[in-house]
């Protein structure tokens, strides 16, 4: 894979014109009507300069407010990637290592977790179970709980032997933060993450008072919209909200190798283990981040869901060339839209 990478990072910028601007303009519209797209906000960053930052439909039915760059989603599984920055700055600092044991930090775990590393957490080959067996999205539970909790359940496979999508090694990662730090894991990263770099990025919540905060909603036959679920629980591994604004800033930072080193954000997408995806091509994970090609060059990207919400993530490191999209319509494709954007951008 590093060598796929060496090659991939040697090819060119990507130029743009206002005529590919309209026509990802109009195909985000004809998406947003052909999959009844409740609302969505999008921000495209093409040789490190923002180029669009805006929304389309609402962003609350009831009200009647529009969608816009400042809309704040639930981000879902996006958030894996900002987990995954909380534990390099750690260590960045010293304070841990990729090769540390989980039971280093769980001194009661099973026998069978001792192969288990941070590492594995972060590129999810650690054998656990994708949820733990306590998880209910309606009940605020410590995450030592659900960590707990898990400790019953045989590995799936032996550790580092697979791959397998695994959001309780994200809670366990958020655990160790905490027990590193001295600090509960939301407010670790609002104050060594989030406020250091102007970012507002902020934990889900559904006590807090949110300014332009989207309401998700569902789908139901043709035509009949229901507000989503909203869960009380709080998922390390979907945990943040943002907005388009915020979230141009985030590709910035990683650009400017802000918050961490240049190195250390790009260990995070050439770090990487082979998935169980083969189709249409194969596909690799990093921390926090999915790695493949597209058209030869190399695509970081990353989808997220929650109830009522859907997101995705690409990049092209190599150009500077990044894109996100958020919704607050449980039914999106947010890949179709993703792929045919990449499709408009990199035509030639």
């Amino acid at each position: 894979m590093r060598s796929i990478l060496c090659f991939l990072l040697l090819l060119g910028s990507l130029p743009l014109n206002a005529q590919q601007l309209d026509e990802i303009d109009k195909f985000v519209s004809k998406q947003v009507h052909d999959q009844k797209i409740t609302g969505l906000s999008i921000g495209i960053i093409v040789n490190g300069r923002i180029v669009m930052a805006k929304g389309y439909g609402l962003a609350n039915v009831e009200h009647k407010i529009p969608a816009s760059q400042n809309s704040v989603y639930k981000i879902g599984s996006l958030s894996k990637q900002v987990v995954a920055v909380g534990i390099m700055t750690l260590i960045q600092s010293g304070k841990i290592k990729l090769t540390d044991t989980v039971t280093k930090y769980f001194k009661d775990a099973p026998a069978t977790w001792s192969n288990i590393t941070i590492r594995h957490l972060l590129n999810h080959t650690s054998g656990l179970v994708r949820e733990s067996p306590a998880f209910q999205p309606m009940l605020l539970q410590h995450d030592t709980v659900l960590i707990k909790a898990a400790y019953k359940m045989p590995l799936v496979f032996a550790t580092g032997t697979r791959w397998q999508y695994c959001n309780l090694g994200y809670f366990m990662l958020a655990d160790i933060i905490r027990q590193v730090s001295g600090k509960p894991f939301p407010e670790f990263m609002r104050e060594e993450v989030f406020s250091k770099h102007g970012l507002s990025i902020q934990p889900t919540s559904t006590r807090m008072i949110v300014p332009e905060r989207a309401d998700g909603y569902v789908l139901a036959g043709k035509d009949s919209l229901y507000k989503a679920t909203d869960y009380i629980a709080f998922r390390p591994s979907g945990a943040f909200l943002s907005s388009i604004t915020d979230m141009l800033k985030w590709e910035m930072l990683m650009q400017n190798a802000q918050v961490l080193s240049k190195q250390s954000w790009q260990q995070m997408w050439t770090d990487t283990v082979r998935t169980d995806i083969v189709t249409p091509k194969i596909d690799y994970y990093g921390y926090g981040w999915r790695v493949a090609t597209f058209k030869n060059r190399l695509l970081v990207n990353h989808g997220g869901s929650l109830p009522g919400f859907r997101s995705i993530y690409y990049r092209f490191p190599a150009d500077k060339t990044a894109f996100i999209i958020l919704t607050n319509s449980d039914h999106t494709n947010a890949g179709v839209i993703a792929q045919g954007i990449a499709e408009i951008l990199y035509k030639n």
